[in-house]
């Protein structure tokens, strides 16, 4: 698989070199592009990446609005996104429900519901081709069943809004709201022997330490939490094969 990074920031003001767009990403094999995410800022790319097919984690502005100028492929996404998204010019949505697999191109796509956003609910997705599995979480708390997530990932691209610092809050429900940690989630990895990550949809905490420092401290917390593993901060622009 190779993934290439269109932004890698979320819903912040700060903005950097490497981090100006709102989340979006590709990932292709076999000659199919899937793009995980399009962010209102990245509105205007669509020609320039030709996406075969869309993924669409939840309805918040730097994870679909670039979906505003429409799409002749088809998009991916749950229920209640595609219900929150319903007045964008999208031709073909096709409606993912958590446990139930369906295919674009040569991806084998399952839905994850996780835990973040009462208003936008959202999902992560584990995408399998060639015998491999990537699980892409997008924002996130926690996954509602973890284990059957991670189970066998070989790659995890998670949520990078804050490296240590806790922006998880309780709604007046008593649901849990908002990003779990970068350190919390290479603990899930750790528990689960899965030895390649990306973060992308850095936060202020990130942006701020500047371009060289964010990759070194998460070296840090890599050699604390994940030892021996590869993990990489995602920037715009970057390509990876994995």
């Amino acid at each position: 698989m190779k993934l290439h990074f269109y932004g890698t920031k979320g819903y912040v003001e700060e903005s950097s070199a490497a981090h100006a767009g709102h989340s979006a990403f590709t990932v292709e094999a076999e000659g199919f592009r899937l793009l995980c995410d399009f962010g209102e800022n990245r509105r205007g790319l669509l020609a320039e990446i030709r996406p075969d097919a869309v993924f669409i984690s939840h309805a918040h502005p730097d994870h679909a609005w670039g979906l505003e100028e429409g799409t002749p492929a088809p998009v991916h996404a749950s229920a209640i996104t595609h219900e929150l998204t319903a007045k964008m010019p999208i031709e073909t949505r096709v409606t993912i429900e958590p446990g139930r697999a369906v295919s674009a191109g040569p991806f084998r796509l399952t839905a994850m519901p996780v835990v973040h956003s009462v208003r936008c609910p959202g999902i992560g997705v584990r995408l399998e081709v060639e015998g491999r599995a990537l699980v892409y979480s997008g924002d996130l708390v926690s996954f509602d069943d973890p284990d059957r997530a991670l189970a066998n990932a070989d790659v995890y691209v998670g949520d990078g809004s804050t490296l240590t610092g806790s922006l998880v809050r309780r709604h007046p429900s008593g649901m849990l709201l908002g990003h779990t940690t970068i350190r919390a989630q290479l603990g899930w990895l750790a528990k689960r022997g899965i030895a390649r990550a990306v973060f992308s949809h850095f936060g202020k905490e990130a942006i701020a330490m500047g371009d060289e420092a964010l990759p070194e401290a998460l070296a840090k917390l890599v050699s604390e939490r994940l030892p021996g593993a590869e993990v990489t901060a995602a920037r715009d622009g970057l390509t990876l094969d994995v």
